[in-house]
């Protein structure tokens, strides 16, 4: 029997590539997960990626004429890995990477009208074992795929008081999530067909809110990071050329409110999000041995909820198009450099907050390092 884990470089660098081009997808969602490295085809490889996220989406409401009463600011994203033959037939990965942030900025007296925080940041840490077990089945290789992550979430804010200042809030909380999923690859065509699902994580976070006034103490919430599943294929259609595609699900409406327990009372955000979808496809295209390139279309379902009228209740979170082109450079035999930019717009809307927006857009920039041995 072959050893299923070694395919030749081929095209495959395209499908590690592929749908990349979600930077900022509904929810809360920042790189999402990527487990994509344990397809790699060299014996081992360890990989380092960094995406830089620029949001354009600046929302109004006419009673603060002339003032964005909200906006997103830029924000950094990262993804690392190492991935090896353990024994024959199976290949591991650990990986790091931030799956879930989001950050929003509000004019401060707009902020104090409404009752919601000025400013509120959330991000994620994921360290992950994942490993794949392959046997030969017709043509290919049939995988098993599994793994587990510790997870680290965070929460800080700052909130208008009674007393008419703002305060902080501070929580975060650590809990474990598993994955699984199976695949199907024919190398010789560059066929690899994949479905993953991701489980829901619960958090109990906790730490300290309202530091600076008589409320101050501790604080604490509970909150769940959404299950996912997603779908993957990928093949050769002629000498060099490859498609590909993907759809994913995530259970963003699990996620209704951030509701944090303090000395004063629960200080709540209301998200009232829907399900995430998001399409993907793409087309690549080996230039030269070492050059190869990458175009993907995506479409991204706003998570933001409707009413029965079909209006936005509190969101702002429309559906985003976006195109993706990337390349990666093969430096040397074990070398590898790969970079791409992502540009997608927010469709314009408003809510019965009586906020709104016109299209919005995200620019990403993402740069890869690679090394196999």
């Amino acid at each position: 029997m072959r050893a299923p884990r070694k395919r030749s470089h081929a095209l495959a660098v395209l499908g590690l590539m592929a749908v990349g081009g979600s930077a900022q997808a509904g929810g809360l969602e920042a790189n999402g997960y990527n487990w994509d490295m344990i397809f790699d085809p060299a014996t081992y490889a360890a990989k380092g990626t960094i995406t830089y996220v620029d949001i354009d989406h600046a929302i109004t409401n006419p009673g603060y004429p002339g003032t964005t009463v909200s906006s997103s600011p830029s924000r950094v994203h990262y993804n690392f890995g190492i991935s090896g033959e353990i024994i024959d037939n199976t290949s591991c990965l650990v990986s790091a990477q931030n799956p879930f942030g989001s950050g929003t900025d509000r004019d401060r007296a707009y902020a104090f009208a409404t009752s919601q925080a000025v400013r509120e940041r959330i991000s994620s840490n994921d360290i992950g074992l994942t490993c794949a077990y392959g046997l030969d089945v017709g043509p290919g290789v049939a995988s098993i795929i599994g793994g587990i992550s510790a997870q680290q979430l965070s929460y800080t804010a700052t909130v208008p008081t009674a007393l008419g200042i703002t305060a902080p809030i501070d929580i975060d909380g650590m809990s474990a999530g598993w994955r699984l999923g199976v695949a199907y690859e024919i190398e010789e065509i560059a066929l690899r067909v994949s479905a993953i699902y991701n489980s829901a994580v619960s958090y109990d976070l906790d730490g300290t809110a309202l530091d600076g006034t008589p409320f101050s103490g501790p604080a604490s919430a509970n909150v769940t990071a959404p299950q996912s599943i997603e779908l993957k294929a990928q093949t050769g259609v002629a000498p060099g050329w490859l498609v590909l595609g993907s759809v994913k699900w995530v259970d963003w409406s699990v996620v209704d409110t951030l509701a944090v327990s303090t000395n004063a009372g629960p200080i709540s955000t209301d998200l009232n999000y829907r399900d995430g979808w998001t399409v993907t496809g793409g087309v690549g295209h080996a230039l030269t041995p070492e050059l190869t390139v990458l175009g993907t279309v995506t479409w991204d379902r706003g998570t933001a909820s409707v009413d029965n009228a079909g209006v936005l209740e509190n969101g702002t979170q429309t559906d985003r198009w976006g195109a993706t082109l990337g390349a990666a450079y093969d430096i040397s035999e074990s070398v590898e450099f790969s970079g791409g930019v992502s540009y997608s717009t927010i469709a314009p809307g408003s809510n019965l907050q009586n906020e709104s927006w016109d299209r919005g857009s995200v620019l990403a920039i993402s740069a890869s390092l690679k090394a196999s041995f």
